[in-house]
């Protein structure tokens, strides 16, 4: 796993749950002294990563028709600034006209202002700046210290009224201590606030997935998750609504992709867009599940007509996708339920949209399932699938190296199963066990079976599953050396010509012309397995063939393959097949 660094000057986004703000934080990794900026609720933030400046100065604009005073002042902000980093010189701007245009695009803290200028005036400016920049203070520079345009400069809200003629920089510099007091008291309440409210979201979503993971397990009572719903202002359950389960597709590669800091954010990210998307169509709540399984609750007031429901799911559905893939660049599918009414009800409806959403597991992704775009009738027994893995399971029994028959096989297999569409659980369950059972025999060739962990599979669609188990397992198969002695090679070719026959260690020794107990130990060292494992192997896969073309009955069934005790042929059958040859004969004929 390789841990990704964004280039220089490259915004990462952070999406916080239910809160409404967005932080975008832009960062110059080639150079540690460059500023990191952030943008809350519209405004900027400047973050300095020296040692030398203060985080999150107070920015300042100069705004004087004097070109001598522009001056005096830009030297007074150099000669402070190498002294004292709590505030920073942004610009600065000849009329109350540029002085407007520039604010808008610096959004400074303090607006440090002359009253007499051609155009605007500075109490003009100041009451436009007001509507645009409501937090910002202002201190007023002026040659006249007339009372009148004191008291309107005191009834504006101004910081402070300063005569420039002459200029005290100790009186500014006061002045300036003033409104950056007031600036921070400021920035530490909105701080407390927005703090505040991600407590408040954060606890909402993490009761919320407690409460609905009870309901779910039928742990939780009804009338105790309306009192706690009720609470925390949740009550969209009382009218119509519908359940939507979100799963990130291709999940196992998304985890192999992106360190699990990313991941989180990414999570984040995609839960927001949820919210902020199912909000523009009724009230809902959110929550990420598990992985990279999200569920949501849509609600509305009223109950529509089945045509205003049909086109709402699907808008609803291709906007959540669409978002989510423009955004974040990650594919999704959704399931949708029907619509349902009450608490009783969730638990069926986020069953019925986590199965509609497990249609994706049969195909590329990004599939929408909705109660009006259904997905197609699936079996539920997998007999035939099962009876399929156990056929493809055998050839790993004897020396089979074809891959290109694997790959047929897999590919027959996958077929019939998007045509019976087994539950993902089940189908997986499945892949689970022929995976395990195709370990146990390559750990008999000595071939290492850990590369690929049956845990793997879980994540993954099933073309996914059936590429991955095939390339696993074809190159295990090209990487096994069948070359045997020539004795033990004479000994196999016996075995097989004399199957129906009863066959013993003496006897096969005998033919190869070495002693019984060292043929058995080179016997088990070249083929990974013991003689009498071996011939039963050998002799259950004859009865397997011999049952497809004919009904024999067990009876038969040993005298054809030399077996001549018939429970014990039974037992052999089923410990080699996981069924007996009556019931493997009924899943053969369907």
């Amino acid at each position: 796993m390789r841990s990704r660094t964004p280039a220089a000057g490259s915004a990462w986004p952070i999406f916080t749950a239910g809160s409404s703000f967005i932080m975008a934080r832009t960062m110059d990794f080639a150079s540690p002294e460059a500023p990191i900026r952030v943008f809350v609720s519209g405004r900027n933030f400047l973050l300095s990563q020296g040692r030398g400046r203060a985080m999150n100065p107070i920015r300042c604009l100069i705004v004087d028709d004097e070109e001598l005073i522009i001056q005096r002042l830009q030297l007074f902000f150099a000669e402070l600034c190498a002294v004292n980093s709590n505030f920073i010189l942004q610009g600065a701007a000849y009329s109350g006209v540029e002085a407007l245009q520039m604010v808008r695009q610096q959004q400074p803290d303090l607006v440090i202002t002359d009253i007499r200028m051609p155009e605007m005036d500075g109490i003009a400016m100041i009451g436009e700046m007001q509507k645009l920049l409501p937090r910002t203070e202002y201190v007023i520079l002026t040659a006249y210290s007339d009372f009148h345009y004191a008291k309107r400069a005191i009834q504006m809200g101004v910081s402070d009224y300063i005569v420039k003629v002459p200029l005290d920089e100790e009186e500014l510099l006061r002045a300036m201590n003033k409104a950056g007091l007031c600036i921070r008291q400021a920035r530490e309440k909105e701080e407390h606030l927005r703090k505040l409210d991600m407590s408040i979201v954060k606890n909402r979503h993490r009761v919320f997935k407690q409460l609905l993971r009870e309901l779910l397990q039928g742990e939780a009572r009804f009338g105790q998750a309306e009192e706690i719903m009720a609470s925390y202002d949740m009550q969209l359950f009382e009218h119509t609504y519908c359940c939507l389960v979100i799963e990130m597709d291709h999940y196992s590669n998304f985890i192999n992709q992106y360190p699990l800091s990313d991941q989180s954010i990414l999570k984040y990210g995609i839960l927001n867009i949820i919210e902020e998307t199912l909000g523009q169509y009724g009230s809902n709540i959110a929550c990420h599940l598990e992985r990279g399984r999200f569920i949501g609750f849509l609600g509305w007031p009223h109950s529509p007509s089945a045509k205003e429901n049909e086109q709402r799911f699907w808008n609803v559905a291709q906007a959540v996708a669409g978002n989510i893939r423009t955004y974040l660049k990650q594919p999704v599918s959704i399931g949708i339920s029907p619509t349902a009414v009450g608490w009783r009800e969730i638990a069926p409806a986020y069953n019925q949209a986590l199965e509609a959403c497990g249609e994706h597991y049969y195909s590329d992704g990004e599939t929408v399932v909705t109660p009006f775009h259904p997905a197609a009738p699936r079996s539920r027994d997998g007999r035939g699938i099962r009876l399929k893995l156990q056929e493809l399971l055998m050839l790993f029994h004897r020396e089979f190296d074809d891959v290109g028959e694997l790959r047929g096989r897999l590919q027959a297999i996958m077929e019939q199963a998007c045509r019976e569409r087994l539950p993902r659980q089940l189908m997986t369950g499945l892949l689970k066990e022929f995976l395990a059972s195709a370990h146990n025999q390559l750990d008999r060739w000595k071939q290492s079976a850990d590369e690929l962990l049956e845990d793997d599979l879980t994540d993954m669609s099933l073309p996914e599953q059936m590429e991955l188990i095939y390339s696993h397992l074809a190159r295990k198969l090209t990487a096994r050396d069948t070359a045997l002695r020539p004795d033990i090679a004479k000994a196999v070719e016996y075995i097989e010509a004399n199957l129906t026959e009863r066959l013993s260690l003496q006897i096969i020794a005998k033919q190869v012309n070495l002693a019984p107990a060292y043929f058995s130990t080179l016997f088990k060292k070249e083929m990974k397995e013991s003689l009498v494992d071996y011939i039963n192997r050998k002799k259950i896969e004859l009865a397997v063939e011999l049952l497809k073309a004919k009904n024999y009955s067990n009876q038969e069934l040993c005298d054809m393959v030399g077996i001549m005790n018939e429970a014990y042929f039974c037992a052999l059958f089923k410990q080699k097949t996981g069924t007996s040859p009556k019931q493997y004969l009924k899943q053969a004929r369907g």
